[in-house]
C-alpha cells in the first residue's frame, strides 16, 4: 500500500474531511495544477475587464470635465425639432459658421435612439432617415463654431449618460453599425435568399442574388417613406446593390480628422463584395 493510499484511508477513517477534500486529494497533481491555472486565468480576465471598465469611465469623465459644464446643453431642456417639415422634407437645421454639431434622434414616443457627432448635420440626418425611417421623428442639436475633440465627445457622453442607459444606436455593436454605415442587406436575408446565395456561382450570379435582396429591402424602405409622408428625394445608389448594400446616392460626407465624428459613413470602399 502506497503512502497516498494510507493517507486517504486515515482521512476517511478520521471523519474529519469532506468528500470534496477527499476527491481533490485523489486527483493527479497535473490536474490540480491545471485547475489552479484555469482559476487564475479566470480571475485575471475578470480583473482586466473591471480595470478596462474603470478606465473608460474615467476617460469619459475627463472628457466631460475638459468640455466644461457650461458648454454642455442639457438634453432634456432642449427643443424637440420635428424631423420632417410641413412639406414632408427632412428639416435642414444647419447654421452658418458652424464647424460641427452634436445631435440626438428620437422616435415617435420621444425615446432617444441615437446620439451622433458630425460636421454636416443635414446630410447625416438624411442618411439616418433612409436607414431608419420608423425611428427618426424628432431631433435635438447643439451647434459648435469652435469645436474640439474633448468638447464634442464630452457633450455626446453627457447626453448618453443623462439617458441612464445607452440608446439603441450607441450600443457599440450591430445596431450602431447599422445607424452609422451603409445598410448591409445580407443580415436581413430570408432563408430562401441565403440558400440562393450559397448555391449561386461566384461573380455575377452571386451579385444578382444580392441585388434582388437589396431591391426587396429598398421596396420596404420606400413604402416606409410614403407612410411617413416624406416628399424628400431619397434615391439609393444602384451601384451598391449588387454588393448587398443600400446607401443614398449623392450624399458625400467630407472627412475631417480635426474633430471626431460618428457621422453616418457613406463610404463603402471597404465593404465586402460578392464572393
Amino acid at each position: 500500500m502506497s503512502s497516498d493510499q494510507r493517507e486517504v484511508m486515515w482521512l476517511s477513517a478520521s471523519g474529519s474531511c469532506r468528500w470534496g477534500q477527499l476527491w481533490h486529494h485523489l486527483q493527479p497533481k497535473w490536474k490540480q495544477k491545471l485547475a489552479a491555472a484555469d482559476e487564475h486565468a479566470a480571475a485575471t480576465r475578470q480583473a482586466t475587464a473591471l480595470a478596462q471598465q474603470e478606465y473608460f469611465k474615467k476617460q469619459a469623465e475627463q472628457r466631460r470635465q475638459q468640455a466644461g459644464a457650461g458648454a454642455v446643453e442639457k438634453l432634456d431642456s432642449m427643443e424637440y425639432i420635428p424631423y420632417l417639415n410641413e412639406e414632408g422634407l427632412i428639416v435642414d437645421i444647419t447654421k452658418p459658421d458652424v464647424k460641427a454639431s452634436v445631435y440626438a434622434i428620437f422616435d415617435d414616443a420621444k425615446t432617444l435612439q441615437y446620439v451622433g457627432v458630425t460636421r454636416q448635420v443635414y446630410q447625416s440626418m438624411r442618411l439616418h432617415f433612409a436607414r431608419f425611417p420608423s425611428k427618426c421623428f424628432y431631433v435635438k442639436v447643439q451647434h459648435l463654431s469652435r469645436p474640439s475633440r474633448a468638447l464634442l465627445e464630452g457633450i455626446r457622453d453627457q447626453w448618453i449618460a443623462d439617458n441612464c442607459s445607452p440608446p439603441p444606436g450607441n450600443d457599440n455593436g450591430e445596431m450602431q453599425n447599422r445607424w452609422e454605415n451603409p445598410l448591409d442587406c445580407k443580415v436581413l436575408m430570408t432563408d430562401e435568399e441565403i440558400r440562393l446565395l450559397e448555391e449561386a456561382a461566384p461573380g455575377p450570379p452571386k451579385a444578382a442574388v444580392l441585388k434582388n435582396v437589396a431591391r426587396r429591402i429598398e421596396k420596404g424602405l420606400m413604402a416606409a417613406f410614403q407612410e411617413r409622408k416624406c416628399t424628400d428625394k431619397l434615391r439609393f445608389d444602384p451601384k451598391l446593390k449588387d454588393r448587398g448594400l443600400l446607401d443614398l446616392k449623392g450624399v458625400v460626407i467630407k472627412p475631417d480628422t480635426s474633430v471626431p465624428t460618428s457621422t453616418p459613413n457613406s463610404k463603402v470602399a471597404q465593404a465586402p463584395s460578392a464572393a
